[in-house]
């Protein structure tokens, strides 16, 4: 199985899958290294500035029952709650309009059908509410999530404290864990993703957030005249917002735990790929050099693993092929484990070799996905 003297279709079978393990590697130490060394977030006290709390909710009454508390219970000196109820048909409307009639801190937004017919997904919502928030600094969140604790949000606007410069403050989101391989492909995804955009923040390159935890100031949101670039497609509310605002200097982020917002994944395959669909839709509408760089990381993952399968075919290649996989893998991983373990997700590090593999499916489908796909619904 190891031979010392290979054949030339093995010399350049091995060549390729070593130029591409190469790549592969220099890519995840470029792109993700830098994250290791990130400094720890601890908390530290300020006059905090107060804070705008934003919700959009489309029939969520039973989210809502479980997210209000803890919103309500955050540890912050000055903080308003505004949920928008976005055309529900549950018994939403009835529960908000009790709400704001016992807790000051809540305000409400109610949109009708008849106002959503000339808008997509939930721009409208987040619209009406920023222009409702009293404050500056907004912190946006979705009914079907909840925070970690009652510091989310000295966490999350931190970073404003820590340097004026800071515009937009990038959160992490995890899914809760079941015991469903649905929820493990969604976490090791989830994580993944959010290692990338962090890495990138990182790199002084960001290229999105997710809007289950994301916060940006009031003024840049107008300043960028809102949704309007990108007001005629239906999910980047989160994606193609920070594509538009986000820069070199006004973008931070954050990974202490008490700074996630937890929400539950999909439970079976058609609602996971739905969500998966719409997420990755936008990424059409990315920046030039960012969906180089992202092409890149997809393009030579999937040629090592096409160039490992090859060496797999031809005898006097097989034993070299494993060698140079079993190298690669003692590189990677460790990066891997100890990016991972900051966002609190380190034992699903050990499942990444299988589910890199299945990366070259997800890879291939939602990229035609990207470049065909049509999205008309939040």
């Amino acid at each position: 199985m190891l031979t010392l003297s290979p054949s030339p279709v093995s010399i350049v079978l091995l060549s390729a899958l070593a130029l591409f393990a190469i790549l592969q590697l220099l890519y995840h130490f470029n792109v993700y290294g830098k994250l290791i060394k990130k400094q720890d977030f601890t908390l530290n006290e300020h006059k905090w500035q107060p804070v705008s709390i934003i919700v959009c909710a489309r029939s969520e009454y039973d989210n809502l029952q479980q997210l209000a508390p803890v919103l309500l219970a955050q540890d912050y000196p000055e903080y308003e709650i505004i949920i928008v109820d976005d055309a529900s048909w549950d018994q939403t409307t009835s529960y908000l309009e009790e709400l704001v009639k016992t807790e000051p801190k809540v305000n409400a937004v109610f949109i009708t059908d008849d106002m959503k017919k000339n808008y997509l997904g939930k721009k409208l919502a987040l619209t009406l509410g920023i222009k409702a928030a009293k404050h500056e600094l907004l912190l946006l969140t979705d009914a079907d999530c909840i925070p970690q604790g009652n510091q989310w949000i000295k966490h999350m606007v931190q970073p404003y404290h820590n340097n004026p410069e800071t515009a937009i403050v990038l959160g992490y989101s995890p899914f809760e864990k079941d015991s469903s391989f649905i929820n493990l492909a969604s976490r090791m995804d989830n994580v993944y993703t959010g290692m990338s955009y962090f890495s990138f923040a990182e790199n002084k390159k960001p290229y999105m957030g997710v809007g289950r935890n994301l916060s940006y100031r009031k003024s840049l949101f107008f300043k960028m005249k809102g949704f309007a670039s990108h007001l005629h497609i239906a999910p980047g509310d989160d994606d193609l917002f920070i594509r538009d605002a986000a820069t070199t200097d006004n973008t931070a982020y954050t990974l202490h735990p008490d700074s996630f917002v937890f929400t539950k994944s999909k439970t079976n395959f058609g609602d996971w790929f739905r969500q998966k669909k719409r997420h990755n839709f936008v990424g059409k509408y990315y920046l030039n050099h960012h969906k180089l760089y992202l092409g890149f990381c997809a393009f030579s993952h999937a040629m090592f693993w096409l160039c490992f399968i090859a060496n797999c075919f031809v005898f006097d290649s097989l034993g070299w092929a494993l060698i140079i996989l079993g190298l690669f893998w003692s590189i990677k991983l460790p990066l891997i484990y100890i990016n991972f373990k900051k966002l609190q997700q380190a034992n699903m590090a050990f499942w990444m070799p299988l589910f890199d593999i299945l990366f070259i499916f997800y890879n291939a489908v939602f990229g035609l996905v990207t470049l065909f796909g049509r999205q008309k619904k939040w």
